[in-house]
């Protein structure tokens, strides 16, 4: 693969996860809680696969999104429930 086609797919999957973590309202690392460290994880490995080309663009956008959608979810949960800590 090229550079410049590694350049693009950076700036995006940079400009998409930008946009996720912010919808999450998180802003500090320091307001995570170990499941946010394993969302991280698996958001490192879609990262990896969108990067070296492994997926579709159309298909990290839905994993991502997915995986912000549960993590959300799971957060809501706990804050209701008082479970999950």
């Amino acid at each position: 693969m090229d550079p410049l086609r590694i350049v693009i797919r950076i700036l995006f999957a940079y400009i998409v996860l930008l946009a996720l973590i912010r919808l999450s309202g998180k802003r500090m690392v320091k307001q995570g809680s170990p499941f946010d460290f394993t969302v991280a994880l698996i958001v490192g490995d879609l990262v990896d696969d969108f990067l070296w080309a492994e997926v579709e663009g159309s298909a990290f956008v839905i994993a991502a999104g997915m995986l912000l959608a549960v993590h959300t979810a799971v957060d809501l949960m706990r804050y209701r429930a008082g479970a999950w800590r």
